[in-house]
């Protein structure tokens, strides 16, 4: 036998007898062949940081149905298996906090894999209450609170409020789905005061952010009593005007209130902004001019993001959404710009375009998003379309989405959100242009609320889609201000049937629980806008707000006189 022949047989050999042991196994003491031990491998485990609670989905191949998991040395209770390449498992109890621990995978038949250093659970992080780092809310009040490392079920976790003497109080979570990794839903709880907010883990307790526990907001309107401060510089109408709140360098929070576009006597769309700080009598000392919009516009929307409301970076931003050009054409342009401490603004930059052209919108920033409903488009007619786009901490949006639309088209009507409900109030349904005062052409126009839930995990409109509210106004309305005070939906002036404002100046309803809205009541007595020097108005701009002692306050700002359409009005009026 030549060399080559005998190296040939010695590997066909070897091969043989590796591939007999294989196939055999070995035999134990008893005689019975056991199997080899499977070779499981792990590819990713994700996330790598958590807390007790936090679920795993672990990555790789060759696991059994009967694998058993250990995260660092203690074994998890809940592993499912959902194929032979993933797996998922939720974080223990009684793992060691803030460091790197091992993950291993054994298979029942015995073989085992070891990722090293693969999970850290760390403490929670608290990033944002209600999508702000300056947040308030009412006893009961709906708070959402943003982070990471709180745990995929709430097991001993906690959300701690203070009880203003130096202890905590906890809130109640009311269902399993309301506690995530990332995502908690939770009440003021009775009995919380002033004072740091925090989640609490089996791993630690996050950092804290101080909370606003705001007295239920005082509000009477059947005993409106308004009063007229300083005017705006010019009189205007189809301008919009936005309450924004900014804390001082000492954390001292004031109240301005920001106008912008709008149109004259002369009826042509403005460029100019103004703003003015909202003493603690409820008066403006003061209007000055801030930084002029790119584009003469009117009828367009205009909301603020700032700490209180969305995730964003410095004293906050304000916007400028669609509107109407001089040329009377609606356009698709948005505007924003940042704010500084003393309410003025910056220079003015060009955001995420609306998705079609439009005026007369509505317009909410909710949990760091911009809600966008109704308005008008080409040729004045109305849409029943709602859109969100995401707000950065830049101030920048993201894409427009579109959501489950209204139940029919709407432009020049009230829009409002309350906790996680959006609202559209009264408004036209038929094509009709901005400056139009024909306030007895009301077949086209709508005394109803409609209504719909948001997603708090996703941002969408619930499945649900929208409701129509059984109580109606007692009159169709459009060109109307509808604002949410003191936990009523209060809706003021307009367009609607009769002259003058009188009786019916002023309604309200309160929002009730389910997000539905009750029945509408008179709110004006003997002092109106018009009898307190204002005019019977539409078109106006209006905001509502509540001071430092839990009182809510509704301004109302310039507009157009219904009994002379063109008599732009200057007047400031708050109650």
């Amino acid at each position: 036998m030549n060399t080559s022949k005998k190296i040939l047989t010695a590997t066909v050999t070897i091969g043989t007898l590796l591939i007999l042991l294989t196939g055999c196994g070995k035999k134990g003491g008893n005689g019975i062949t056991d199997p080899v031990e499977s070779s499981p491998t792990i590819e990713s485990v994700m996330p790598g940081e958590g807390t007790v609670g936090t679920e795993l989905t672990i990555s790789g191949s060759d696991f059994s149905s009967d694998a058993t998991v250990k995260v660092g040395t203690v074994t998890a209770d809940v592993v499912e298996f959902s194929s032979s390449t993933t797996l998922y498992v939720t974080v223990p109890s009684g793992i060691t906090g803030n460091t790197a621990l091992d993950i291993t995978v054994t298979n029942g038949d015995g073989g085992e894999i070891t990722s090293s250093s693969a999970f850290t659970a760390i403490d929670p992080v608290l990033s944002f209450v209600n999508s702000a780092t300056k947040p308030s809310g009412n006893i009961g009040s709906t708070v959402i609170i943003d982070g990471k490392a709180f745990g995929d079920s709430q097991g001993d976790s906690r959300v701690l409020f203070s009880d203003g003497a130096g202890g905590t109080i906890p809130a109640t979570i009311a269902s399993d789905d309301d506690w995530f990794d990332t995502f908690i839903v939770t009440t003021v709880p009775s009995g919380a005061e002033d004072g740091p907010v925090f989640v609490e883990t089996e791993i630690g307790a996050s950092s804290s952010l101080d909370f606003n526990v705001t007295d239920a907001a005082t509000f009477s309107p059947s005993t409106i009593n308004w009063t007229q401060t300083t005017s705006l510089p010019q009189g205007l109408s189809g301008h919009r005007a936005v309450y924004t709140p900014i804390d001082d360098a000492s954390g001292n929070t004031n109240s301005f209130v920001h106008v912008s576009g709008g149109r004259d006597t002369s009826a042509i769309s403005q460029k100019d902004v103004f703003y003015g700080q909202i003493n603690t009598d409820g008066t403006i000392s003061s209007w000055n001019t801030a930084t002029a919009l790119p584009d003469s516009i009117s009828f367009h929307a205009s909301v603020v993001a700032t700490p209180f409301n969305s995730k964003v970076s410095g004293k906050g931003f304000i916007y400028a959404l669609g509107g109407v050009d001089n040329t009377g054409e609606p356009v698709s342009s948005v505007h924003f710009a940042s704010l500084n401490e003393d309410g003025s603004i910056n220079s003015w930059n060009t955001n995420q375009a609306l998705p079609e052209p439009l005026h007369s919108l509505g317009a909410v920033v909710f949990r760091s998003a911009i809600y966008i409903a109704g308005g008008a488009t080409t040729g004045d007619n109305p849409t029943e379309k709602v859109y969100k786009a995401a707000i950065d901490t830049s101030g920048n949006l993201g894409a427009w989405e579109e959501l489950a639309s209204m139940p029919s088209p709407r432009m020049y009507h009230g829009f409002q959100s309350f906790g996680a409900f959006l609202y559209a109030v009264g408004g036209e349904g038929a094509a009709e242009s901005p400056d139009d005062g024909d306030f007895n052409n009301n077949d086209t126009k709508f005394s109803t609320v409609v209504y719909a839930k948001i997603n708090l995990r996703t941002g969408d409109i619930t499945t649900d889609g929208w409701s129509i509210n059984v109580d109606e106004m007692s009159k169709p309305r459009s060109k109307h201000s509808a604002l949410v005070t003191g936990g009523n939906l209060f809706v003021s002036s307009g367009l609607y049937a009769g002259s003058g404002q009188g009786s019916s100046e002023n309604t309200f309803a309160q929002i009730n629980s389910d997000g539905s809205v009750g029945a509408f009541g008179g709110a004006t007595g003997s002092n109106t806008l018009q009898s307190e020097g204002g005019q019977n108005l539409y078109n106006q701009a209006a905001i509502s707000y509540i001071d430092a002692d839990g009182v809510a306050h509704v301004m109302i700002l310039g507009g157009d006189d219904v009994n002379n359409p063109g008599n732009k009005q200057s007047d400031v009026l708050f109650y």
